[in-house]
């Protein structure tokens, strides 16, 4: 099962049922029409945007988690977000690639680690200082 994030934004004049609308229509349209499984639509509230996007500098940050097997899921969700007025930007990222890639660094970086201390160095081995000699 395949794990995605889409963040969209939704621009600031959206009234509050307007977005409470928005919210259930993306849980909706994920589970019912692309047989989307454990869906979560949080709002994150209104935040400053990183630069003006039409003419916006505030937007709403709508994050949907969602998991699913259907190839066609994401570009279907997205033609759809495509389609709204109410949708100004959104991003979709595949998270269990990205849940992989991490697992991964962080076997290497161990795996350096417990080489960097198996290998004493020779030139630092003779080396002694005292704390007055650092000023």
């Amino acid at each position: 099962m395949k794990h995605y994030e889409t963040m969209v934004v939704v621009p600031p004049n959206v009234k509050e049922a307007e977005l409470n609308s928005l919210v259930e229509a993306f849980t909706e349209d994920l589970k019912n029409r692309h047989s989307a499984s454990d869906v979560n639509v949080q709002v994150w509230g209104k935040r400053v945007l990183a630069y003006p996007i039409k003419k916006f500098t505030e937007g709403y940050y709508i994050l949907c988690d969602y998991h699913s097997d259907n190839e066609n899921t994401v570009s279907d969700f997205e033609s759809r977000l495509r389609l709204s007025e109410n949708v100004i930007r959104f991003l979709t990222i595949r998270r269990d690639l990205e849940e992989k890639t991490g697992e991964k660094l962080r076997a290497k970086l161990l795996k350096r680690k417990t080489k960097v201390k198996e290998e004493p160095t020779e030139e630092y081995d003779n080396f002694n200082y005292e704390e007055n000699d650092l000023d």
